[in-house]
């Protein structure tokens, strides 16, 4: 744009003739404010920490901002505290420029007003608002008064106006004076002044836009316009509805620029993981962190191989806004069901899957899921109090994927949020019917190791000779595996209907210790007892595997009972647990035979507190077998009379 030629219209037909130039140099005015108020509180860091470091960290922003070889905006050397006030070379003429930017966005708003793109009122208030901000600025050269930084950068709150606030305001006015201009349409951008190079790209960021914009369902926001300005095709989109919640995208060739504004670090970083070909710097607008009366701005870089890798990488962009909107409100109904972590990791899923969060949200996101436990509860006789107590850990995650998945493809198919919650609520019954049969399946390889190790035992005292190390360290090894079952059943089974199962595991991890215990103890017996004492403890042995091998034959039968089993079916399971009391009562005696043979012979201190010990491990796994078949058959009987 030629200046001098600019003045001449102006002054002859009036800034509205002028107003596409105006609203350009406007947005380039609005990111240069930006820029010069992250520059002031970088400074005032710097002041703290001694180190010009972070104020370097701003260089991608100041390229961006198109003050890279304005030397103003060079990092001020001599930053010092004068009592509680801040000397800061050069301070006094970034504050002027900031003021002066400000100017012409007033300017511009103006014209915007007369050509009736905006209200008069809006921009007779921009005016007033500006002239209250020149007045409480006061300043004394290049010494910035305690609090002053803050004063410019806070956003509006209780009534106190801001510089930083201005600003928001007014650029929010230049988007709708925009939209006003606009020549055409693209794929639902207005756009204005673009050359024919640029419709492609700005289609290509609408079709990943557009692709995905679906999923944000009623919500207000992503409004998208694009204009050309000199050197530079300006493709801004305004996301949602807070006020620094802003992103814009810059292109020059095929070099793309990328600010983004956020009020939520997490949420920030959420958005730059989407976007990994960009080479991101952020800029910390405060040292203790983020809160709500704060924001940061992050600026991406990428320097495209070609027009096609560009146009990629402007549809990936346009296609993860949508991911943004509400991203936060998700995030915290999620935590309330599941870990932090947990909670981004669904978040990531569903931006991936291009499912959304928003239909989550719609249909009542943390509170129906509390409707639906409750309802499963009375509908299983259960007790859940939490999802994971319902369908375990790491079933509730997968199950959040899936209520995610549902709410949104249901409300796209014009599905009710009713409609919706009828088909999540059979969905959640038949997880927690899942869970119950998981559980039993990991019972069942708890009892396989359990088995493995007894089978060890036996055959260790039927081989004749002393027991090695070795076979002490495998017992180890296997007792170590069926403890990581336990571990299972215990994340399964939460405090919901299937919390028995915690006391079950845990009786039969008792036979499983008493195995292992048993290998441990049999590598300090003597080879040469006797065959009668050899053959005494191998028919108890024998009496104890046999028990497993019920134990086994019960969790089968459990299945079918647990399931809604007819009466003889039940019969059959109450059998198996009958033959577990037979077990039980046939290694009491074995181990009472044991005994006997032991009095009756002639052995070591050694030898006799070894064999009773064994005789001892193994008859208790006989009795842990027998607990957990009376704890079995409870549940059982439990469930079958419930149902």
């Amino acid at each position: 744009m030629v200046v001098h030629k600019t003045k001449i219209v102006g002054e002859l037909a009036g800034n509205s003739l002028l107003l596409p130039d105006l609203v350009a140099e406007a947005l380039a005015a609005n990111a240069r404010i930006k820029y010069s108020l992250s520059w002031l509180q970088i400074a005032e860091e710097a002041s703290r920490t001694g180190s010009l470091a972070v104020v370097r960290s701003l260089e991608p922003e100041r390229a961006v901002s198109g003050l890279r070889n304005d030397p103003l905006f060079e990092p001020p050397d001599g930053v010092r505290k004068v009592g509680d006030a801040l000397e800061v070379p050069r301070a006094s003429a970034i504050v002027a420029r900031a003021l002066d930017d400000l100017a012409r966005m007033r300017l511009t708003t103006e014209a915007g007003a007369a050509a009736g793109t905006i209200e008069r009122t809006l921009a007779a208030s921009f005016r007033a608002r500006e002239d209250a901000i020149r007045r409480s600025i006061r300043l004394d050269g290049d010494t910035l008064p305690a609090g002053f930084v803050a004063m410019l950068s806070r956003p509006p709150r209780d009534g106190i106006d801001s510089l930083h606030g201005l600003v928001m305001d007014m650029h929010r006015a230049l988007n709708a004076i925009t939209v006003g201009l606009s020549e055409e349409d693209i794929a639902g951008a207005k756009v204005y002044r673009l050359l024919p190079a640029d419709k492609p790209l700005v289609a290509a960021f609408m079709c990943g836009l557009n692709r995905t914009s679906p999923l944000k369902f009623d919500h207000p926001g992503l409004a998208t316009n694009a204009m050309r300005d000199d050197d530079r095709l300006i493709i801004q989109n305004d996301i949602g509805t807070t006020d620094v919640h802003v992103l814009i995208a810059q292109i020059e060739g095929v070099n793309l620029s990328v600010t983004y504004s956020d009020i939520h670090r997490a949420r920030l970083d959420f958005f730059l993981r989407r976007l990994p070909m960009l080479s991101w710097t952020v800029a910390d607008q405060r040292s203790e962190g983020y809160e709500e009366d704060a924001y940061c701005v992050a600026t991406g870089l990428f320097n495209a191989a070609d027009k096609a890798a560009l146009e990629q990488a402007l549809e990936r962009l346009g296609a993860n806004i949508v991911f943004l909107i509400d991203w936060n409100k998700a995030r915290k109904s999620l935590r309330r069901l599941v870990s932090k972590s947990e909670a981004r990791a669904i978040l990531e899923w569903s931006a991936d899957k291009e499912i959304g969060h928003r239909g989550y949200l719609e249909v009542g996101a943390d509170l129906l899921i509390a409707d639906l436990l409750e309802t499963v509860s009375k509908a299983t006789g259960g007790f859940y109090t939490s999802l994971s107590s319902a369908v375990g850990q790491d079933g509730a995650g997968e199950f959040l994927k899936e209520v995610l998945r549902l709410a949104s493809e249901g409300l796209q198919n014009d599905r009710s949020p009713t409609a919706i919650r009828d088909i999540l609520r059979a969905e959640l019954l038949a997880r927690v019917a899942s869970v119950a049969d998981r559980i039993v399946e990991v019972a069942l390889d708890h009892a396989a190791i359990t088995l493995d190790l007894g089978n060890l035992v036996r055959g260790a005292i039927l081989d004749g000779r002393a027991a090695s190390g070795a076979l002490a360290a495998r017992a180890k090894r296997w007792e170590a595996l069926a403890d990581n079952e336990v571990r299972r059943i215990r994340e399964l089974c939460g405090s919901g209907h299937e919390r028995s199962w915690r006391e079950i595991a845990s009786a039969a991890d008792d036979a499983a210790d008493n195995f292992e215990e048993t290998a441990f103890r049999l590598q300090f017996l003597n080879g040469q007892i006797s065959a009668e004492v050899r053959a005494g403890l191998l028919r108890l042995a024998e009496h104890a595997v046999a028990a497993v091998k019920d134990y086994v034959r019960l969790l089968c039968a459990f299945r079918n009972v647990h399931r809604g089993a007819a009466r003889q079916e039940m019969r059959n399971f109450l059998e198996f647990s009958e033959k577990l009391h037979e077990e039980e009562h046939a290694t009491d005696e074995a181990e009472r035979d044991v005994f006997a043979c032991l009095m009756r012979s002639d052995v070591d201190a050694k030898t006799l507190a070894v064999v009773t010990a064994v005789a001892d491990a193994l008859e208790e796994a006989g009795d842990a077998l027998l607990r957990t078949a009376h704890l079995i058959t409870d549940h059982a009987l439990g469930e079958w009379f419930a149902n």
